[in-house]
């Protein structure tokens, strides 16, 4: 570790350093108290992040400093110009073999990639509880310092899942009839505000940082039979700020870390880390743990792998799949990314 910032201090000038250490006072001086006033919901389930990227996944979850491109929309809003250029990303992820969600993107760089901006879709769930999330973000270098911010609309609806003809093998007229009067159903919207910072400290070393629901109130409206009139109420998703380093070890090895901690209310603190090896241009190789600090301390164990055209063509594609493990269910992505 010693050797390590060592080599950080060689490679920047001491007013680069004096100017890294103060933007990142400065941001968590901002950002605390925001945590305290957002973490107020009592439905944690609802618009839950799920680590959008395959990439990533794949290497613990560890996409705050690392992802570039039309991939950063789920990660880090300061990331969005790549060397690809203009670029579309589609990911699939079947989270916990329950839930099913779905994520396109697009990005295109302004001004010579000193700046790029993006525009995202969300989907997710089934008649139970369905979640949509729509988002436009915009990112401006400064010398090595990306900054960024995305806002979003979120928009949900809920309780329109109708029992089928076999349910009433287990219940008789009468109980359908009572839980179907007493079935809850609406809707919820609401907006999303995050800001994002990544610093390209040298070639090989690039931190980042992300608060996530910095504004993130939701009213939610709901009504049913057994009760007359609609109820409603806003709340805020819980705000999140998650730390994260990209170190390129050599032309093939690259490691990876990813840290959120625990800012009150039901928030976990987790851990990531992940590993990336490319045996040969056009493959990668990845894995990675997460670990929650919860009681429980669950461990995940992620890895997959990633398969792109050659870097000498014009237009680029990549196709990305992780497989994470853990003691509840397994989880798969899929994404696949094109610079046009």
């Amino acid at each position: 570790m010693t050797r390590f910032f060592r080599h950080i201090a060689h490679c920047l000038h001491r007013r680069e350093i004096l100017r890294t250490l103060a933007i990142f006072a400065v941001t968590a001086v901002v950002f605390a108290p925001a945590s305290r006033a957002q973490d107020l919901s009592s439905i944690p389930a609802a618009f839950v992040d799920v680590g959008i990227g395959a990439r990533s996944a794949a290497m613990g979850y560890t996409g705050v400093a690392s992802e570039r491109g039309a991939s950063a929309m789920a990660w880090n809003p300061a990331s969005l110009a790549s060397d690809l250029g203009t670029e579309i990303a589609f990911s699939y992820v079947d989270q916990a073999e329950m839930v099913e969600f779905a994520h396109v993107s697009w990005v295109m760089p302004l001004r010579e990639g000193r700046s790029a901006w993006g525009l995202s879709a969300f989907v997710s769930g089934d008649d139970m509880l369905r979640e949509a999330t729509m988002e436009v973000a915009y990112s401006h270098r400064l010398r090595f310092i990306w900054l960024g911010t995305k806002v979003g609309y979120r928009l949900a609806e809920f309780g329109k899942n109708a029992l089928s003809g076999g349910d009433y093998v287990v219940f008789d007229p009468d109980e359908v009839a009572t839980g179907l009067d007493r079935q809850v159903n609406g809707k919820a919207q609401g907006l999303l505000v995050d800001l994002g910072m990544r610093l390209e400290l040298t070639h090989r070393l690039d931190l980042g940082v992300v608060a996530r629901n910095v504004a993130a109130p939701v009213e939610w409206t709901s009504r049913s039979l057994a009760r007359p009139g609609e109820q409603s109420y806003i709340e805020s998703i819980p705000f999140e700020l998650s730390t994260g380093a990209a170190y390129q070890l050599s032309e093939q090895l690259g490691g990876y870390l990813e840290w959120t901690p625990s800012l009150g209310g039901d928030a976990i603190a987790r851990y990531g880390m992940g590993l990336s090896y490319d045996p040969m241009d056009v493959i990668t190789l990845r894995m990675g743990r997460l670990l929650t600090m919860d009681r429980r301390r669950d461990e995940w164990k992620t890895l997959g792998f990633g398969i792109r055209t050659p870097g000498n063509l014009t237009w680029s594609m990549e196709a990305d799949y992780a497989f994470i493990i853990s003691d509840f269910a397994r989880t798969q992505q899929i994404s696949l990314r094109f610079g046009l």
